[in-house]
């Protein structure tokens, strides 16, 4: 690709600045759409912060909901732990 005169080195300029406003632009979307997250100690709770979203979570939360681990004593022991588990759904696990 040769360029002529003042013209030509005019619109290989106005390429180079148009590739890069379209590169610079969806960067800034896709920032937007999948923001970094950055989890902070939430005061001297088990909890953290997420200064972003400005949301809470609770990072020892299981997000599958499965049971609290294994048990070598069978279903007694899941009964028996399951009691300590807390049944609301606030805060939600990190991650989500």
């Amino acid at each position: 690709m040769q360029f002529a005169g003042k013209s030509g080195i005019a619109v290989f300029v106005l390429l180079i600045a148009g590739g890069v406003a379209v590169g610079f632009g969806s960067g800034l979307l896709v920032g937007r759409q999948f923001p970094a997250h950055r989890f902070e100690r939430f005061g001297e709770t088990r909890f953290l912060l997420d200064p972003t979203t400005g949301k809470v979570c609770d990072p020892f939360k299981n997000p599958a909901g499965a049971s609290a681990g294994p048990s070598q004593q069978g279903e007694s022991l899941d009964e028996y732990l399951k009691q300590f588990q807390p049944s609301s759904n606030y805060p939600p696990p990190c991650g989500k």
